[in-house]
């Protein structure tokens, strides 16, 4: 029997939900995001024969030096402007960390990835909801009211967006930083699968209060790896150097970063195989007479009758989704991640039997 914890969680976390995205046994997995090929074989070689010359005992670089210089010049943006951290999401962490609290605000604009609520509710942030239209885009101006009468620190725009695979217009984007007070967010952690003008790297030089928020998980097939990182004005990154824990990224961490940023052309080489299939699974999906949502990242948000028996269905056949069927504004939505051609072969397939 579970008992009560000597000491009650903070009450302003008491109705918040853990996040959870199932890892079940499936023959195929297509339900978060990954990429489905490895990374080269020859990156892991390199990192393991560092590896071994490292001296482990001792703490990594606290400033990782070299990963921050990597990511520098892959993205053309100074290094005293770049926060790299264990995924994006702990980057989010760092920002409102740093930038939230109890007495500040952040905007979302929902449905929209999860852990741009969670995370600020974790530090005490206030989170203003703002909901897309049924088109699933960010009505520019009611954003535009909201932002001047909340005066949010922080405003959190998804490009392209998870899990609707729709791309924010760069003039909406300008639109919400003419507005905000604060920060505005552009978390691109889907970037490489879209073009390269839907991109807010822009932005930056343009406007102090622009970050754009990128990870290496899933076009750079390093989910396991647990990098992501921040551009933004250095006096920003400053800041968030008050909040890091000492030595946060590992020394493994520092040499999986630096040794794929140095084969960025190889490692982004199945980008094109993966947009293909996504929009295969469009195309083939419009064929059966299912709703789906034009994506430019690497997934197919779909709508269908019963969606949470079709997903179980979908999963008594081997082929697991992501399933919003419950989830206010996605209702009967499900998810589905763009696999090797023969994980969307079975994706198809298993569809073509359970739809009616």
């Amino acid at each position: 029997m579970l008992q009560k914890p000597p000491l009650p969680v903070r009450h302003d976390l008491a109705d918040v939900e853990p996040y959870v995205s199932p890892q079940l046994p499936a023959r195929v997995r297509l339900n978060t995001n990954e990429s489905p090929y490895p990374p080269p074989s020859d990156l892991l070689d390199e990192v393991f024969a560092a590896l071994g010359e490292q001296e482990l005992n001792r703490y990594p670089d606290r400033d990782a030096e070299a990963l921050t210089s990597a990511i520098a010049r892959h993205t053309g943006w100074p290094g005293d402007g770049v926060w790299p951290a264990n995924g994006s999401n702990e980057v989010f962490l760092h920002l409102f960390l740093a930038f939230g609290g109890p007495d500040r605000k952040v905007m979302v604009f929902e449905p929209t990835y999860s852990l741009h609520s969670l995370i600020p509710r974790i530090t005490g942030t206030q989170v203003l909801e703002m909901p897309r239209n049924e088109d699933f885009e960010i009505d520019v101006d009611m954003a535009a009211r909201a932002i001047r009468r909340e005066q949010p620190a922080v405003v959190i725009v998804c490009s392209p967006n998870n899990p609707t695979g729709l791309t924010e217009p760069i003039p909406a984007i300008k639109a919400l930083v003419e507005e905000s007070p604060g920060l505005v967010v552009v978390d691109e952690a889907y970037g490489e699968f879209a073009d390269p003008t839907d991109s807010a790297m822009a932005l930056l030089a343009e406007r102090t209060q622009v970050v754009v928020v990128r990870t290496l998980s899933k076009a750079w097939r390093l989910a396991g790896a647990r990098i992501g990182y921040l551009l933004a004005a250095p006096s920003i990154v400053a800041a968030m150097a008050r909040v890091r824990l000492p030595y946060h990224l590992s020394t493994f961490t520092q040499l999986v970063g630096c040794a794929a940023l140095r084969r960025a052309a190889e490692a982004l080489t199945v980008v094109d195989a993966i947009k293909a299939e996504r929009d295969r699974m469009s195309v083939e999906l419009h064929a059966m007479g299912v709703r789906s949502w034009p994506s430019k990242s690497n997934f197919v948000l779909f709508q269908t009758s019963g969606a949470g028996d079709l997903w179980q269905s979908l999963f008594d056949r081997g082929v697991l989704v992501r399933n919003y069927a419950g989830v206010r504004g996605l209702e009967n939505c499900l998810r589905v991640t763009a696999g090797r051609p023969d994980e969307t072969d079975a994706f198809l397939d298993a569809m073509k039997e359970v739809l009616p």
